[in-house]
């Protein structure tokens, strides 16, 4: 499972009069690399998504005082569910992502094979 943790010394949230806040936060794999493109969306509201930039960072609108729940993706690891009870509350988030692992990809792979042995026309 991902990790989330909160950078303690930098206030990322800027509020305006409409009750939004922009959520921040940065993306990284498990070995530490940060995730550039990874996509963070904010569930069931598909205008607050965001894509990260190449060094990971990410930044999507939010309402304020309404709980949430992020959705980090990223391609061959595995999605991270995220849940806020509070964004106006939070500091920079700091997501880990998985990786699927050797085994999914292996599995992908032989079927891939198999189906270009036989083709189903």
């Amino acid at each position: 499972m991902g990790q989330v943790a909160c950078a303690q010394d930098t206030p990322v949230l800027t509020a305006s009069n409409t009750g939004k806040v922009s959520l921040t936060g940065v993306v990284f794999s498990s070995t530490g690399q940060p995730l550039a493109g990874a996509t963070v969306e904010v569930s069931g509201n598909k205008l607050s998504t965001a894509s990260t930039n190449s060094e990971g960072f990410f930044l999507v609108p939010v309402e304020a005082d309404e709980p949430i729940t992020l959705v980090v993706s990223f391609p061959e690891h595995q999605p991270e569910q995220v849940e806020i009870k509070r964004p106006s509350g939070e500091r920079n988030l700091v997501i880990t992502l998985q990786s699927q692992g050797k085994q999914k990809l292996k599995a992908l792979r032989a079927r891939q094979k198999q189906f270009q042995r036989n083709p189903t026309r």
